[in-house]
């Protein structure tokens, strides 16, 4: 039977005590309290406790200073410390290594938490060993916390983290990241793209590192960095146009006296037409070194995007800010809380014309590569449309022969509504399997419903050829799945949902 977890509450004020203690307990959890800084040091020392929540508000003994005892001492070093407080200077709480809860409680984001550290503690001690190989889901442990596991731990050898068709590396000698790599980028490039990642798999394998070191931090200050850089990318990005946006040099642009390194290397990308995510990908600054350049170009009319490309006609919106809000909040509706929440799209079609016609024909939408291996094997993801800075749709192909039936359902994992670009045979079958034994949506591009999906529980609608609009059918149809009535117009029912 599993030792039940103790957690320490030290907190002044009572009445708040009283409803998380009611609701710890609830969860199985053995409480502690302790209603001063002082108290809060002699118990973690008696008691050992597995979780401290400690509030900003407590006396005697601050928070600051109380986390520092602690780490000082063997028998206490590894008690997870998260803050309370009602507070919202997000900026000098960052830096916490176990975070914190703001007052008042919201009890569901609590007990994530805690359940969240609990996870994070026992990867930590698979970690101790030198030998053992770990894996898991980043959806459970994220890479910040990873990389702090590793840091704290001193340990050196490789992270492979993969998602979908993507893998990345992150390399650490010592407890410190040397190199990473991400496709063709590579070096803190890479490590804070990596950082930013919220889903898909890792494994660490332990061992000596043979890797050219690219990145000169300790492990805190690589994730401090990692952090502030990609809040700065989500503020910039909405400002430029979409990754797929072909960017060039005005043709009057005065390029006259000497340029920062960075300005430079833009500069010369864009003296032929480039798509923003190639300028980032083939860059060798930082993304946030280059959205800066390519703000400032595109502001003072060096650079704008090329003919045929326009801003405006790339960046037309699919859904509005309160569909996007009420899209994301039922994707992570059955998952942990994420800043960032991905679904999946699938696109159900015969052979690989299906696959590339979405590839070349969807607005927005940045493809894993030039000729992505899911294209050719019929298996894996495509490319990913960004819908805003916490929603993002993950394009994805299943092979729709019936010997790859094994694949459909643990793939269809997070899934959100199917795409079927035909209605051939072996295209229906498969549409037929995601919407009545997965139940999603389904949309049909180009064609009527074919009788095998009429019905379907989540609902199954006719779309024209124009891609954008199915896709925008299909998000409205996910966020209200009814099934589709009888002699309703389409257009008609995918207003409706709206409403």
């Amino acid at each position: 039977m599993a030792p039940v977890r103790k957690i320490l509450i030290a907190d002044p004020d009572l009445e708040s005590v009283r409803s998380l203690s009611r609701a710890l307990r609830t969860k199985g959890y053995q409480v502690h309290y302790a209603p001063d800084g002082s108290r809060a040091l002699e118990v973690a020392v008696l008691r050992h406790p597995d979780l401290t929540l400690f509030d900003e508000a407590c006396r005697l003994l601050d928070a600051r200073t109380f986390i520092q005892i602690l780490r000082t001492n063997p028998r206490t070093e590894d008690i997870p410390v998260v803050l309370t407080t009602a507070s919202f200077e997000s900026d000098r709480l960052r830096g916490l290594r176990d975070g914190y809860l703001r007052k008042p409680f919201n009890l569901d984001e609590v007990l994530s938490r805690i359940e969240h550290i609990f996870r994070r503690s026992e990867a930590a001690k698979d970690l101790k060993s030198e030998q053992q190989e770990i894996e898991g889901s980043l959806s459970q442990l994220s890479i910040p916390d990873l990389m702090q596991l590793l840091g704290m731990n001193r340990r050196s050898g490789r992270l492979t983290l993969e998602r979908g068709n993507d893998r990345g590396e992150i390399s650490v000698v010592e407890g410190r990241p040397v190199n990473a790599k991400l496709g063709r980028v590579e070096g803190e490039k890479a490590l804070f793209r990596l950082l930013a990642w919220v889903d898909g798999t890792f494994t660490f394998s332990p061992g000596g590192n043979t890797a050219r070191p690219r990145i000169n931090r300790g492990m805190d200050d690589a994730l401090l960095e990692g952090m502030r850089q990609s809040d700065e990318v989500n503020r910039l990005m909405p400002g430029l146009p979409p990754r797929h946006t072909r960017l060039m040099l005005a043709p009057d642009a005065d390029l006259q006296g000497d340029q920062h390194p960075v300005t430079q290397q833009v500069v010369d990308l864009l003296r032929q037409p480039r798509a923003l995510g190639e300028v980032l990908d083939l860059a060798p600054a930082t993304d946030l070194e280059v959205l800066n350049v390519l703000t400032t170009l595109m502001q003072r009319g060096v650079a704008r995007a090329a003919d045929g490309d326009g801003v405006e006609a790339a960046s037309g919106e699919l859904l509005g800010a309160a569909e996007v809000h009420a899209l994301r909040g039922r994707i992570l509706r059955t998952r942990a809380p994420a800043k960032v929440a991905t679904a999946k799209i699938f696109v159900c079609g015969s052979g690989a014309s299906a696959a590339r016609r979405v590839l070349s024909r969807m607005p927005g939408m940045e493809a894993l590569s030039a000729e992505p291996t899911a294209v050719k094997s019929g298996f894996g993801t495509l490319g990913r449309l960004v819908l805003s800075e916490v929603l993002r749709l993950d394009f994805c192909v299943l092979p729709p022969a019936e010997a790859a039936r094994p694949l459909w359902r643990p793939f269809t994992a997070g899934a959100m509504g199917a795409l079927l670009m035909d209605v051939a045979e072996p295209s229906v079958r498969l549409a037929h399997y995601l919407a009545w034994e997965v139940r999603m949506p389904v949309v049909v591009v180009g064609a009527e419903v074919p009788a095998a999906l009429q019905g379907a529980p989540a609902g199954a609608l006719g779309a024209t050829d124009d891609l954008a609009d199915a896709l925008r059918s299909l998000l409205v149809q996910a966020l209200n799945p009814a099934p589709t009535l009888p002699g309703v117009p389409q257009v008609q029912r995918a207003a409706a949902s709206i409403v």
